[in-house]
């Protein structure tokens, strides 16, 4: 799960940086609907020296998520340096990498079925690391069960879970069998419901402990927050809730169209419908599976609510532009931005005392109504996830990061294979003279990357997760239609 507010360096240090308006909210309704502009982007191919590129750069996110896991369950480390707990967010964005290892040549399908069962089998039948159905945020690297680091939170979270079991599912379509059976069973516990614990039906961010304790049968309470923004996180979380086979378990579809669409544009280009804060991965993650590139604008009407039709593939590409835009007119502040480096999404970052910190951007327009850019550190992953919308644009980006040196003719951002770096490095800075590229990598970072370029290249993830009966049955349910109907 993503900090909501924005910071820069370590958690403690909450600033707000007050700019000058530079969005404005659009009045009346307004449908958004897919433009010729993102139809013509998406439509053309990558060349011969784009695929190479690609490859190298999913490569390196694949070696991440395959090579830096526990034992003997083979989870995910949350981030390179934390070898003590993994994030199960960032184990479905692994679960989902493993069929692209697969198709890529990168491990055999044995392999890759033994890794995705070895996972399922470690984290499925044990009683610590969910509440009604809903798995914890951070688990324990090597076993899979409740953490027992006390720097960290105690929580079974929904987004994390989606995330988690939005991966779980694209697995289960790929291998079928023991796999597949054991995902029906993660479908079929996810209570979604219980969590429902607000007048509007939003599902609550999740559960947690009353003494933040590590024991989940004490009591504990429902956080009061809730996901009630459309955006990425809200989006999946709600799409899985409706789409629960069972029916005790599910959210009716009309919470989905109630999530609150607010458009907003910067100057002169295309309204869209914003996030609370404005990171770029609020545009991009749940586009890793739901494949919204092959529908149409949906209609709360359908469902009596009052709300703009929208077709989320398109706006998330309005979204991107717009992202890019702004870092472009930062460029003067922020050496590390320009019209091929962009992308501010949360991630690793360098503290003003070297230590390792952790980035929340804000990026405008948002609802929050601020900017802050984190000192212009710039994160390479948000740029190459855009490629889902952006294609030419974000293959741009990532040949700049890939080959951007510094004076010494080091690299800043890539780091090779053969001496131990998984490529991208989370972040950089320009602006610090010593120690610009981050030396970081977060799961929730690199598998966003992989998944997204996968997806612009193939469709694999897309094909996968909408082929499972859980997808289909929410599609079925929000009556979302194919562009081609």
């Amino acid at each position: 799960m993503r900090i909501i507010q924005s910071f820069c360096g370590i958690a403690s240090r909450f600033f707000w940086m007050g700019m000058m308006l530079v969005a404005s909210t659009v009045s009346g309704e307004q449908d958004v609907l897919r433009s010729s502009d993102t139809t013509k982007a998406i439509s053309q191919a990558f060349s011969s020296e784009d695929e190479a590129l690609l490859d190298e750069i999913q490569e390196g996110c694949f070696r991440f998520l395959w090579k830096e896991v526990g034992s003997p369950v083979p989870l995910v480390k949350d981030r390179l340096t934390n070898d003590r707990v993994s994030s199960l967010a960032g184990v479905g964005f692994q679960l989902s990498a493993i069929p692209i290892g697969v198709e890529r040549g990168w491990i055999t399908r044995q392999e890759g079925h033994d890794r995705a069962l070895a996972i399922l089998q470690g984290i499925i039948p044990r009683t610590d690391n969910k509440k009604f159905g809903i798995y914890l945020h951070y688990v324990d690297l090597n076993e899979g069960g409740m953490h027992q680091d006390k720097g960290l939170q105690v929580q079974a979270s929904t987004i994390d879970h989606a995330l988690l079991q939005a991966g779980a599912m694209t697995a289960a379509s790929y291998f079928d069998g023991e796999v597949a059976g054991l995902v029906d069973k993660m479908v079929a516990d996810a209570n979604w419901k219980i969590y429902q614990t607000q007048p509007e039906g939003f599902v609550s961010f999740g559960w947690r402990p009353d003494d933040e304790g590590h024991d989940l049968d004490k009591p504990g309470d429902f956080r009061p927050w809730n996901w009630h923004d459309a955006s990425a996180e809200e989006q999946i979380v709600t799409f899985l809730a409706v789409g629960t086979p069972v029916a005790d378990h599910t959210v009716p579809p009309e919470v989905y169209y109630r999530l609150h669409r607010v458009l907003k544009q910067h100057k002169d280009m295309a309204p869209y419908a914003v996030s609370w804060g404005g990171p770029a991965f609020t545009y991009f993650f749940n586009h890793c599976w739901i494949d919204y590139r092959s529908l149409r604008a949906d209609s709360p009407s359908d469902f009596g609510v009052d709300q703009p039709s929208i077709d989320w593939f398109e706006n998330s590409s309005r979204a991107m532009l717009t992202h890019r835009q702004r870092c472009i007119e930062k460029s003067d502040e922020f050496k590390t931005m320009g019209p091929n480096s962009w992308g501010l999404s949360p991630a690793a970052d360098v503290n003003p005392d070297g230590t390792m910190g952790y980035i929340v951007q804000s990026v405008r327009p948002n609802l929050e109504e601020k900017d802050n850019f984190c000192g212009g550190t710039v994160t390479p992953y948000a740029a190459g996830s855009a490629i889902m919308f952006v294609p030419e644009l974000s293959v741009k980006a990532l040949r700049h990061f890939r080959n951007l040196k510094d004076e010494e003719g080091n690299y800043v951002v890539w780091r090779e294979f053969s001496k131990g770096g998984y490529g991208l490095l989370d972040s950089f800075n320009l602006d610090r003279n010593e120690q610009q590229g981050t030396p970081d990598y977060i799961s929730i970072d690199e598998g966003p990357m992989l998944l997204a370029i996968e997806n612009a290249r193939t469709g694999l993830v897309w094909k996968l997760f909408m082929q499972h009966p859980s997808a289909q049955l929410a599609i079925e349910r929000l009556r979302l239609k194919k562009l081609a109907e």
